[in-house]
This record gives C-alpha cells, structure tokens and sequence, in this order.
C-alpha cells in the first residue's frame, strides 16, 4: 500500500502522535469505568447511610464526587486539546505534536493540569488514609509507622505545586534551560504510593497468617485475599506508574499513552477502595474483632494442646488432653482477638 500521504515528518514525530492519540482512547475507556464506579460507590453509600452513620458516609459521597467532577474535566479537556491539535489547528508547523509541545500551556491544557493534579493528591491522601486505617491497633506507635509517609506526602503536595507552576509556562518534555520537576513530582508520589502498597500488603498477609492459624483458611478471605490486597492498596496506579516514568526516563514517546491515562487509572484505583469500604469489606478498625467472633458454627480449634470452642454466646476452653473433666475456663472476645493479633 502506498504511503505517499504520510506527513514529512520523522518516525519518532508520528510515534509520539500515535501514543498521544492512544493514550486519549486509553484515558476514555478508563473514564467509562470510573463514571461506572462513581455511580455504583454514589448508590450503594446512599442507600447504606442512617442517622447512626451519616458522619462516615457525607465525606466519601462528598470525595467521590469531587474525583468524579474532576475526572470529567480533566477528560472534557483532554478531549478539547486533542481536537485542537489533529483537526482545528492541524496545519500548525511541526504538526500534532509541535502543537502539544507549544501550547502545553494555553488554558484548556491547563484546565486538565490543574485537574489531574488535585485528583492525584486527594487519591495520594486516600492511600494514606487507608494505610492509617489498616494499622490501626497495631503494636508500634502510629507515629512511628505514619511519620514517613505523611512527610513523603507533604513533599509530593510541594513539589505538585511547583510542577504545576512549571507548565504553565513551558511543556515538561522540553526544559533543557529549566528545572523539569516532572519526574521528582511522579516519583515522589510513586514512591509514596509503592512503600504504602509494600506495608499494606504485609499488613494485610501478617492478618491472614493469623486468622488463618487461629480461625483456619476459609475465615476473613474477603478482607485478606490477593484482590483485597490489590485493591486496598492502589497496587494498580503503582504499576501503571512505574511503566510511565520507566517509559518517560528512557524518552520513548510510548510514554504519552500512559501519562494521559495516568490520572483515570488512579481515579479507578481510588473508587475500588471505596466501592469496598462501602460493600462492608474494606478493613476497618474493628475488622479482626469482627472476624473472630463472627464463626457460624460449634468447632474447636486446637491451639498447643487447648480446644477452643467459640459458640454465639460466651467463649470458652477445654483441655483436650483431660477429656473425662472436661475443665473450662471463660475467655473474652478481646482475649481471643489478641491471641490472633
């Protein structure tokens, strides 16, 4: 087939415009999906919310739908951007991507900049949030554990300011003169984002070797298993991170597919975590209290030599070893939840 109406222009030029196209369809099909999960999160918080729990359910109806009015901007200017490039200013010398390159910083771009960078921070805080949540009644001191994260937190709120100052002047892909602050700012909050998936996951894992030794295997799977950990975690905009700024550092124009979609990815990241708290499975402050109590049935579970048999009403113990007597002994819930904590 003749390509004689391909532009003059060289393979990385059309290699970068054909990853910028791309990465807007990408970033569509992701806005389909978390338009899906805003109103799937908006119902289910609605429907759930009393009087007793209104003071928990308000803040994430009103969370999700900032993110989701942000996510429809920063998709609405996306789309507006693109357009300008490939059809309304089609002739501009350089083509398509000259175009980007020039007017990184005309209004409507900075419309989706502006929006992408709140929509990062709020799903960064989320994270945090979570991770707090999921430490909860741990041993070592919540400082301990947050001090970390929440400083990594602060400096990716800093140095996002200071990436949005920057292109609003001159696009991120082209600062030899300048300090580009386009890979501290992602790295800083992929940084965040990886330590908190890696404490998460070992939280979490630590949760279900317990329950697991204790309880046995079938027990808590909903807030223990690999798709809790995913989710909880946001180990999906991780991964979509990493291949970003790997493809960005390298300077392959394949990077423009995932930096446009990079926003939408995390949006979806965010609405999981929430869709999950709102289902009841995401854990909570008294989740392992609830796990431990909650045994259908009348079976005993056998703990160095002690039978233990968990009933509806009080919880006790028998010597196995002294099967004529039969000597029990009361134990609390909150002493058979520290035997698994």
């Amino acid at each position: 087939m003749s390509s004689s109406w391909t532009p003059d222009e060289s393979s990385e030029t059309l290699l970068a415009e054909k990853g910028w196209l791309q990465g807007t369809v990408v970033s569509a099909i992701a806005y389909g999906i978390n338009v899906t999960l805003y109103f799937m999160c908006f119902h289910l918080l609605l429907r759930q919310m009393t009087r007793t729990n209104c003071k928990k359910q308000i803040p994430l109806l009103v969370y999700i739908t900032v993110t989701f009015i942000l996510s429809t901007l920063f998709m609405t200017a996306l789309a507006d951007f693109t357009q300008l490039a490939f059809i309304q200013d089609r002739n501009y010398p350089g083509g398509p991507n000259a175009f980007e390159n020039d007017m990184f910083s005309i209004p409507v771009d900075n419309i989706g900049n502006v929006c992408g960078l709140i929509t990062m921070l709020l799903s960064d805080g989320l994270v945090v949030w979570r991770c707090m949540v999921i430490y909860r009644g741990c041993r070592v001191p919540m400082w301990a554990i947050m001090l970390f994260p929440c400083l990594m937190y602060a400096a990716s709120v800093v140095m996002g300011i200071m990436w949005l100052l920057q292109v609003t002047t001159f696009s991120p892909y082209f600062s030899s003169t300048n300090i580009n602050y386009t890979v501290p700012y992602l790295s800083l909050s992929l940084a965040l984002n990886i330590i908190i998936t890696i404490v998460i996951v070992l939280r979490l894992l630590t949760y279900r070797r317990r329950i697991s030794k204790v309880l046995g295997s079938s027990y808590g799977t909903q807030y223990t298993s690999i798709a809790a950990m995913i989710i909880e975690s946001a180990a999906l905009y991780s991964a979509f991170s990493v291949a970003f700024l790997t493809l960005f550092l390298l300077n392959n124009p394949i990077s423009e597919t995932f930096i446009e979609a990079l926003t939408q990815v995390q949006i979806i990241a965010t609405l999981l975590i929430v869709f999950r708290v709102a289902q009841g499975k995401g854990w909570s402050q008294d989740t392992m209290s609830r796990v431990m109590v909650s045994r259908p049935s009348v079976q005993a579970i056998r703990m160095g030599g002690l039978g233990y048999d968990l009933r509806d009403g009080s919880k006790s113990f028998t010597d196995s070893n002294n099967v004529g007597t039969h000597e029990t002994c009361k134990i609390s819930d909150r002493n058979l939840v520290e035997a698994a904590v």
